[in-house]
């Protein structure tokens, strides 16, 4: 099927504030200022750093209730205002794209109103975690994260549709393309499902925290695809740069992607609509979860293919990408352990944090104009390293404390190094500075990439 036509743009006449780049820099600003608010309440929370007295004001005298919601709502928060908004918004706006040699996101606006409200939800999550607060804040919270996000997957669908080079076919786009737009279907079919499920809670009443936590929870299955896509989509970009040799088995790669996304989704929007919450606990989590597990082998050969094929070169974006495929290594070998779709849900947190840095870390050049000191990434790499060990091994006692400590370091590390990108003025980088493994569209245009007039 070929796709390319002009749909879209004569919207972005005169759209200066709703330029790609903007609004993927928007994303990826918020996803970074969520991380590190997540992170250090996560640290605080377990490490006991917390402030008891500021705590008991801001939670009206309810403290053991202010931290039982942050310690139960705090992975939430993470993938819906970091990880994924992070993933899609923040580097599929900017590259889709240069990936396309398109001019302009096909729905500007709408990619940008989408932000304001995924935006706006993260504010009032921070609040609904006080007990001094009505739990229907939190679901009007969850409610426009839900929209924010289906706006972006909409805008994300119809780009990659539409704004392609005319006649070009939707087989030889980039796997990174697929991976955004498959992220973006996906988004399309579950994020209406869940805001009517969250509808439904605010209708019946009764106690509205537990039926959120109950619905996050049967959430997790389509929220495990959604974090995988574009992380596939990114590490298979490094893996062809610094393995210089294309993905092989590409085919059987898309197509587990398509079953990850059409599949799980249909699956998991079925379930809840047919049974409700309960059906969910039944044997189709364990459907789910085998729609996830067998797609992510099939990429996994695919990546060992190419690096025996070609000639792997050591690198920062590498080192993540390495990480990455070890925790997904991981999370498949849990997938068989009893209780295996929560062990599944952290390790692929994890390993969506891993995907997010080799991206940063593979496009910030292409972003700003100079690369990130490679000292300081690696000291960024090895501590999150140790925390995610610990964290995942030991969650709680002395070793989860000094996981979350070493994981805290990392944030501040990787603070410094964002202000550090964001202050020193830019330098005009070779638009190819990785090498000849680059071969995708965004390597031929100049580094910082500016957008077409």
């Amino acid at each position: 099927m070929p796709t390319g036509t002009q749909f879209g743009a004569d919207a972005v006449q005169g759209a200066g504030a709703c330029r790609y780049r903007t609004i993927g820099m928007l994303y990826l600003v918020m996803a970074i200022v969520a991380g590190l608010v997540g992170g250090l309440l996560a640290v605080g929370l377990q490490a006991g750093l917390l402030p008891h007295a500021l705590l008991d004001a801001w939670a009206g005298g309810d403290t053991p209730g202010a931290m039982e919601r942050i310690a139960r709502r705090h992975g939430m928060m993470m993938v819906f205002f970091c990880a994924l908004p992070a993933l899609t918004g923040g580097f599929g706006n900017w590259f889709v794209p240069l990936l396309l040699r398109a001019r302009a996101l096909a729905l500007p606006r709408v990619a940008l109103a989408g932000w304001a409200l995924v935006a706006a939800s993260f504010v009032a999550v921070l609040a609904g975690l006080s007990p001094a607060l009505p739990a229907q804040v939190s679901l009007l919270a969850l409610l426009g994260w839900c929209l924010g996000m289906l706006m972006q997957g909409i805008c994300m669908v119809a780009t990659v549709l539409n704004m392609g080079p005319m006649g070009q076919r939707l087989r030889d786009l980039p796997l990174f393309v697929w991976a955004q737009g498959l992220a973006g279907m996906m988004a399309v079919m579950v994020m209406p499902v869940m805001a009517g499920g969250l509808t439904r809670i605010w209708l019946a009443g009764g106690d509205v925290s537990a039926h959120i936590d109950a619905l996050l929870h049967a959430f997790s299955g389509p929220e495990i695809a959604l974090l995988l896509l574009p992380s596939i989509g990114i590490v298979s970009q490094v893996v062809e740069t610094f393995c210089a040799r294309p993905l092989q088995m590409p085919r059987l790669v898309l197509g587990a992607l398509v079953v990850m996304s059409v599949g799980g989704s249909s699956v998991w929007v079925h379930d809840l609509l047919h049974g409700g919450l309960a059906h969910l606990a039944a044997p189709s989590a364990a459907v789910q979860l085998g729609l996830i597990v067998a797609p992510v082998l099939v990429v996994l050969v695919a990546w060992a293919q190419t690096v025996r094929l070609g000639h792997m070169r050591a690198s920062v974006p590498m080192e993540w990408a390495v990480g990455f495929v070890a925790l997904l290594l991981a999370g498949s070998v849990m997938s068989l352990m009893p209780g295996g779709m929560a062990d599944v849900h952290a390790a692929t947190l994890y390993a969506a944090v891993f995907a997010l840095f080799a991206g940063f870390y593979y496009w910030i050049g292409k972003m700003v104009g100079h690369v990130a000191p490679v000292g300081a990434s690696r000291l960024h790499f090895a501590l999150t390293v140790g925390g995610t060990v610990l964290s995942l091994l030991a969650f709680h006692g002395a070793l989860g404390v000094l996981g979350a400590v070493l994981m805290g370091l990392s944030v501040l590390v990787f603070a410094g190094i964002v202000v550090q990108a964001g202050l020193r003025p830019g330098s005009t980088l070779p638009d190819n500075y990785w090498g000849p493994g680059a071969r995708t569209a965004e390597w031929q245009v100049p580094s910082p990439a500016r957008e077409k007039a």
